[in-house]
Protein backbone atom coordinates (compact mmCIF):
# COMPACT_ATOMS: atom_id res chain seq x y z
CA UNK A 1 0.00 0.00 0.00
CA UNK A 2 1.63 3.27 -1.20
CA UNK A 3 2.65 5.94 1.64
CA UNK A 4 -0.36 7.93 -0.72
CA UNK A 5 -3.12 6.12 -0.01
CA UNK A 6 -2.07 5.23 3.60
CA UNK A 7 -1.77 8.85 4.66
CA UNK A 8 -3.03 8.92 8.12
CA UNK A 9 -4.38 12.62 9.62
CA UNK A 10 -2.37 14.90 11.46
CA UNK A 11 -3.80 17.58 13.85
CA UNK A 12 -2.98 21.17 13.23
CA UNK A 13 -1.26 22.58 16.20
CA UNK A 14 0.36 26.84 16.20
CA UNK A 15 3.21 28.56 18.06
CA UNK A 16 1.17 30.26 21.02
CA UNK A 17 3.61 33.48 20.55
CA UNK A 18 1.28 36.38 20.03
CA UNK A 19 2.98 38.21 17.70
CA UNK A 20 1.98 40.78 15.04
CA UNK A 21 1.67 39.50 11.78
CA UNK A 22 1.13 42.77 9.67
CA UNK A 23 3.96 43.85 7.77
CA UNK A 24 4.62 45.91 4.68
CA UNK A 25 5.00 44.08 1.85
CA UNK A 26 6.97 45.61 -1.28
CA UNK A 27 8.24 43.89 -4.35
CA UNK A 28 11.85 42.93 -4.67
CA UNK A 29 14.06 40.11 -6.25
CA UNK A 30 15.42 37.10 -4.28
CA UNK A 31 19.33 38.63 -4.47
CA UNK A 32 20.81 41.61 -5.27
CA UNK A 33 20.71 45.00 -2.99
CA UNK A 34 17.65 46.59 -1.95
CA UNK A 35 18.33 50.55 -1.55
CA UNK A 36 15.60 53.18 -1.04
CA UNK A 37 16.00 56.93 -2.15
CA UNK A 38 14.03 58.12 0.56
CA UNK A 39 16.63 57.07 3.14
CA UNK A 40 16.95 59.43 6.76
CA UNK A 41 19.73 62.04 6.88
CA UNK A 42 21.32 59.74 9.73
CA UNK A 43 21.17 56.45 7.71
CA UNK A 44 22.75 57.87 4.77
CA UNK A 45 26.20 57.11 3.56
CA UNK A 46 25.52 53.37 5.94
CA UNK A 47 25.13 50.18 4.36
CA UNK A 48 23.69 46.70 6.19
CA UNK A 49 25.04 43.39 5.05
CA UNK A 50 23.08 40.60 5.67
CA UNK A 51 24.86 37.31 5.51
CA UNK A 52 23.30 33.49 5.28
CA UNK A 53 25.03 29.67 5.00
CA UNK A 54 22.97 29.32 1.53
CA UNK A 55 22.71 31.52 -1.28
CA UNK A 56 19.93 29.33 -2.92
CA UNK A 57 16.22 27.66 -1.90
CA UNK A 58 13.00 29.16 -0.60
CA UNK A 59 13.07 29.50 2.98
CA UNK A 60 16.60 32.02 2.89
CA UNK A 61 14.99 33.69 0.02
CA UNK A 62 11.91 34.28 1.74
CA UNK A 63 13.74 35.49 4.61
CA UNK A 64 15.67 37.51 1.80
CA UNK A 65 12.36 39.34 0.82
CA UNK A 66 11.49 40.34 4.52
CA UNK A 67 14.88 42.12 5.30
CA UNK A 68 14.80 44.08 2.14
CA UNK A 69 11.49 44.92 2.51
CA UNK A 70 12.09 46.40 5.98
CA UNK A 71 15.28 47.98 4.29
CA UNK A 72 12.88 49.78 1.78
CA UNK A 73 10.90 51.46 4.24
CA UNK A 74 13.53 52.44 6.42
CA UNK A 75 15.67 53.74 3.45
CA UNK A 76 18.85 51.83 3.79
CA UNK A 77 20.71 49.91 1.53
CA UNK A 78 21.16 46.18 2.29
CA UNK A 79 23.75 44.16 0.79
CA UNK A 80 22.92 40.34 0.16
CA UNK A 81 25.48 37.43 0.30
CA UNK A 82 24.75 34.17 0.92
CA UNK A 83 27.07 30.91 0.51
CA UNK A 84 27.60 28.14 -1.81
CA UNK A 85 26.89 25.66 0.68
CA UNK A 86 26.21 24.88 4.48
CA UNK A 87 30.14 24.42 5.65
CA UNK A 88 31.62 26.59 8.48
CA UNK A 89 34.49 27.40 6.37
CA UNK A 90 32.51 28.19 3.49
CA UNK A 91 30.63 30.14 5.56
CA UNK A 92 33.32 31.61 7.47
CA UNK A 93 35.01 33.11 4.04
CA UNK A 94 32.02 34.95 3.35
CA UNK A 95 31.83 36.89 6.71
CA UNK A 96 35.66 37.66 6.60
CA UNK A 97 34.82 39.13 3.34
CA UNK A 98 32.28 40.90 4.20
CA UNK A 99 33.49 42.76 7.87
CA UNK A 100 36.26 43.88 5.72
CA UNK A 101 33.81 46.32 3.92
CA UNK A 102 32.89 47.76 7.28
CA UNK A 103 29.07 47.20 7.03
CA UNK A 104 27.33 50.00 9.28
CA UNK A 105 25.05 46.68 10.65
CA UNK A 106 25.17 42.92 9.82
CA UNK A 107 22.34 40.67 10.17
CA UNK A 108 23.53 37.24 10.06
CA UNK A 109 22.48 33.49 9.78
CA UNK A 110 25.64 30.75 11.30
CA UNK A 111 25.07 27.23 10.55
CA UNK A 112 26.99 26.80 13.66
CA UNK A 113 26.68 28.71 16.77
CA UNK A 114 30.37 28.51 18.22
CA UNK A 115 32.65 28.82 15.71
CA UNK A 116 32.21 32.78 14.63
CA UNK A 117 32.42 34.04 18.46
CA UNK A 118 36.10 35.00 17.69
CA UNK A 119 35.66 36.31 14.45
CA UNK A 120 32.96 39.02 14.75
CA UNK A 121 34.00 39.94 18.40
CA UNK A 122 36.18 43.11 17.02
CA UNK A 123 32.89 44.02 14.96
CA UNK A 124 30.83 43.94 18.17
CA UNK A 125 33.43 45.05 20.17
CA UNK A 126 32.90 48.54 18.29
CA UNK A 127 29.81 49.01 18.58
CA UNK A 128 28.51 47.58 15.79
CA UNK A 129 24.85 46.46 15.70
CA UNK A 130 24.82 42.37 14.92
CA UNK A 131 21.53 41.42 14.87
CA UNK A 132 21.05 37.71 13.84
CA UNK A 133 17.66 36.36 12.14
CA UNK A 134 17.16 32.12 13.29
CA UNK A 135 20.11 32.37 14.81
CA UNK A 136 22.39 33.41 17.43
CA UNK A 137 26.39 33.43 19.11
CA UNK A 138 26.79 31.54 21.88
CA UNK A 139 28.53 34.54 23.66
CA UNK A 140 25.61 36.54 23.49
CA UNK A 141 27.59 39.33 22.06
CA UNK A 142 24.50 39.97 19.30
CA UNK A 143 22.02 42.76 19.76
CA UNK A 144 18.73 40.39 18.92
CA UNK A 145 17.90 37.02 17.88
CA UNK A 146 14.69 36.99 15.63
CA UNK A 147 13.97 32.76 15.05
CA UNK A 148 11.11 29.77 15.97
CA UNK A 149 11.59 28.64 18.95
CA UNK A 150 12.81 25.67 18.12
CA UNK A 151 12.90 22.96 21.44
CA UNK A 152 8.79 24.05 21.87
CA UNK A 153 7.97 23.40 18.40
CA UNK A 154 9.54 20.02 18.01
CA UNK A 155 8.15 19.17 21.68
CA UNK A 156 4.88 20.05 20.39
CA UNK A 157 5.03 18.23 16.97
CA UNK A 158 5.82 14.91 18.65
CA UNK A 159 3.02 15.20 21.14
CA UNK A 160 0.28 15.93 17.92
CA UNK A 161 2.00 12.60 16.08
CA UNK A 162 2.08 10.54 19.23
CA UNK A 163 -2.00 11.22 19.72
CA UNK A 164 -2.96 11.40 16.00
CA UNK A 165 -1.53 8.30 14.96
CA UNK A 166 -1.88 6.56 18.16
CA UNK A 167 1.75 5.27 18.21
CA UNK A 168 2.41 3.87 21.81
CA UNK A 169 5.02 1.10 21.31
CA UNK A 170 8.22 0.85 19.07
CA UNK A 171 11.33 2.98 18.60
CA UNK A 172 11.82 6.49 16.65
CA UNK A 173 14.54 7.42 15.11
CA UNK A 174 15.82 11.53 14.43
CA UNK A 175 18.16 12.40 11.84
CA UNK A 176 19.50 16.05 12.25
CA UNK A 177 22.57 18.07 12.11
CA UNK A 178 26.10 18.04 14.01
CA UNK A 179 25.92 19.38 17.80
CA UNK A 180 27.29 22.49 16.47
CA UNK A 181 24.36 23.65 15.26
CA UNK A 182 22.23 24.45 18.63
CA UNK A 183 18.87 25.39 16.93
CA UNK A 184 18.83 22.00 15.35
CA UNK A 185 20.21 20.43 18.52
CA UNK A 186 17.21 22.02 19.88
CA UNK A 187 14.78 20.35 17.57
CA UNK A 188 15.86 16.99 18.40
CA UNK A 189 16.13 17.62 21.61
CA UNK A 190 12.29 18.97 21.66
CA UNK A 191 11.23 16.31 19.46
CA UNK A 192 13.18 13.64 21.63
CA UNK A 193 11.88 14.56 25.45
CA UNK A 194 7.94 14.73 24.06
CA UNK A 195 7.89 11.22 23.27
CA UNK A 196 9.55 10.14 26.24
CA UNK A 197 7.73 12.26 28.40
CA UNK A 198 4.63 11.10 26.49
CA UNK A 199 4.85 7.39 25.63
CA UNK A 200 6.97 4.51 26.05
CA UNK A 201 8.86 4.31 22.62
CA UNK A 202 12.71 4.26 22.40
CA UNK A 203 14.71 7.03 21.05
CA UNK A 204 17.20 5.54 18.86
CA UNK A 205 20.81 7.46 19.09
CA UNK A 206 20.78 10.26 16.60
CA UNK A 207 22.08 10.49 13.05
CA UNK A 208 23.59 13.13 12.22
CA UNK A 209 23.74 13.80 8.60
CA UNK A 210 24.05 18.08 8.51
CA UNK A 211 21.86 18.85 5.23
CA UNK A 212 23.06 15.31 3.11
CA UNK A 213 20.13 14.20 1.46
CA UNK A 214 22.06 11.11 0.64
CA UNK A 215 23.41 10.54 3.86
CA UNK A 216 20.18 10.74 5.17
CA UNK A 217 18.32 8.25 2.79
CA UNK A 218 21.13 5.82 4.10
CA UNK A 219 20.30 6.33 7.81
CA UNK A 220 16.78 5.82 7.59
CA UNK A 221 16.87 3.18 5.12
CA UNK A 222 20.02 1.16 7.58
CA UNK A 223 17.38 1.82 10.55
CA UNK A 224 14.44 0.05 8.97
CA UNK A 225 16.50 -2.84 8.26
CA UNK A 226 17.79 -2.77 11.88
CA UNK A 227 14.88 -2.28 13.79
CA UNK A 228 11.29 -3.89 12.20
CA UNK A 229 9.49 -1.91 14.65
CA UNK A 230 10.22 1.82 13.64
CA UNK A 231 7.32 3.52 14.19
CA UNK A 232 7.90 7.52 13.57
CA UNK A 233 11.26 9.91 12.24
CA UNK A 234 11.90 13.23 12.99
CA UNK A 235 14.14 14.94 10.47
CA UNK A 236 15.09 18.27 11.21
CA UNK A 237 15.93 20.05 8.17
CA UNK A 238 15.21 20.08 4.66
CA UNK A 239 18.34 17.91 2.76
CA UNK A 240 17.49 15.53 6.08
CA UNK A 241 14.05 15.31 5.17
CA UNK A 242 14.55 14.97 1.44
CA UNK A 243 16.56 11.85 1.90
CA UNK A 244 14.10 10.55 4.62
CA UNK A 245 11.32 10.69 2.62
CA UNK A 246 13.24 9.39 0.39
CA UNK A 247 15.10 6.10 2.08
CA UNK A 248 11.28 5.34 3.54
CA UNK A 249 10.12 5.51 0.07
CA UNK A 250 12.64 3.20 -1.34
CA UNK A 251 12.23 0.93 1.53
CA UNK A 252 8.61 0.43 1.15
CA UNK A 253 7.97 1.56 5.13
CA UNK A 254 4.76 2.87 4.66
CA UNK A 255 3.74 2.79 7.98
CA UNK A 256 6.45 4.92 9.12
CA UNK A 257 5.29 8.02 10.18
CA UNK A 258 7.85 10.96 8.73
CA UNK A 259 7.45 14.37 10.65
CA UNK A 260 9.44 17.06 8.62
CA UNK A 261 10.96 20.57 9.81
CA UNK A 262 10.23 23.45 6.82
CA UNK A 263 8.00 23.89 4.25
CA UNK A 264 9.88 24.36 1.40
CA UNK A 265 8.03 24.03 -2.26
CA UNK A 266 9.50 20.25 -2.92
CA UNK A 267 8.55 19.33 0.83
CA UNK A 268 5.28 20.44 0.58
CA UNK A 269 4.69 18.30 -2.81
CA UNK A 270 6.03 15.64 -1.02
CA UNK A 271 3.84 16.21 1.86
CA UNK A 272 0.70 16.21 -0.71
CA UNK A 273 1.79 12.29 -2.16
CA UNK A 274 2.66 10.82 1.01
CA UNK A 275 6.06 10.71 1.94
CA UNK A 276 5.85 13.53 4.81
CA UNK A 277 2.83 13.11 7.40
CA UNK A 278 3.09 16.77 8.31
CA UNK A 279 5.95 19.63 8.22
CA UNK A 280 6.87 21.92 10.77
CA UNK A 281 6.54 25.60 8.76
CA UNK A 282 8.69 28.77 10.01
CA UNK A 283 8.16 32.59 9.23
CA UNK A 284 11.51 32.88 7.66
CA UNK A 285 10.06 36.58 5.87
CA UNK A 286 8.94 37.79 9.81
CA UNK A 287 12.59 36.73 10.78
CA UNK A 288 14.27 39.04 7.56
CA UNK A 289 11.52 41.75 8.18
CA UNK A 290 11.60 42.15 11.94
CA UNK A 291 15.33 41.69 11.89
CA UNK A 292 15.80 44.60 9.44
CA UNK A 293 13.00 46.53 10.81
CA UNK A 294 15.21 46.85 14.24
CA UNK A 295 18.12 47.48 12.55
CA UNK A 296 16.74 50.36 10.55
CA UNK A 297 15.77 52.07 14.26
CA UNK A 298 19.35 51.91 15.48
CA UNK A 299 20.66 52.95 12.45
CA UNK A 300 18.40 55.67 12.10
CA UNK A 301 18.07 56.88 15.79
CA UNK A 302 14.93 55.79 16.64
CA UNK A 303 15.98 53.45 19.14
CA UNK A 304 19.26 53.25 20.98
CA UNK A 305 21.04 49.69 21.05
CA UNK A 306 21.41 49.21 24.56
CA UNK A 307 17.52 49.77 24.98
CA UNK A 308 16.74 46.71 22.91
CA UNK A 309 15.41 44.53 26.03
CA UNK A 310 14.22 41.37 24.27
CA UNK A 311 17.39 39.05 23.46
CA UNK A 312 15.16 36.58 21.86
CA UNK A 313 11.96 37.02 19.73
CA UNK A 314 9.81 33.96 18.73
CA UNK A 315 8.21 33.95 15.51
CA UNK A 316 5.14 32.08 14.82
CA UNK A 317 5.25 28.36 13.63
CA UNK A 318 2.20 25.40 12.31
CA UNK A 319 1.94 22.41 11.71
CA UNK A 320 1.22 21.85 8.08
CA UNK A 321 -0.60 18.74 7.01
CA UNK A 322 -2.44 17.57 3.81
CA UNK A 323 -5.44 18.34 5.25
CA UNK A 324 -4.63 22.11 6.06
CA UNK A 325 -1.95 22.86 3.47
CA UNK A 326 -4.82 25.24 1.34
CA UNK A 327 -5.54 26.73 4.11
CA UNK A 328 -5.68 30.84 4.03
CA UNK A 329 -3.70 30.79 7.12
CA UNK A 330 -1.35 27.92 6.16
CA UNK A 331 0.11 29.80 3.05
CA UNK A 332 2.32 32.39 5.44
CA UNK A 333 3.65 29.18 6.70
CA UNK A 334 5.08 27.93 2.83
CA UNK A 335 8.34 29.31 2.47
CA UNK A 336 8.33 31.67 -1.22
CA UNK A 337 11.80 33.15 -2.50
CA UNK A 338 9.69 35.35 -4.76
CA UNK A 339 9.50 38.69 -3.31
CA UNK A 340 6.06 40.06 -5.12
CA UNK A 341 4.22 37.44 -4.04
CA UNK A 342 4.80 38.11 0.16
Amino acid sequence: MSRARSRRRLAAIASCTALTTAVLLSGCSSSGTADSSSSSSSARGSFVSMVTPESTGEYYGAMYCGAKAAAAKAGIKLKIQGTPETTVDAEMQVVQSVLATNPGGLLLTVWDNEAFNQTLASYTDAGKPLIMPDSFLSNDKFLQSVRTDSYQSSYDAAVQALKDFHIDSGKVLIVTDSPGNALQSDRAKGFKDAVEKNSHLKVLKYQYVGGDAAKAAQAVTAATSANSDLKLVFSTNIGAGTGVAGGLTSAGAQDVVHIGYDTSKAQVEALRTGAYDALIGQSPYQMGYQSMELMGQILNGEKKADSVGEKTVHTPWKLITADNVKDADSAKFLYNADCSAN
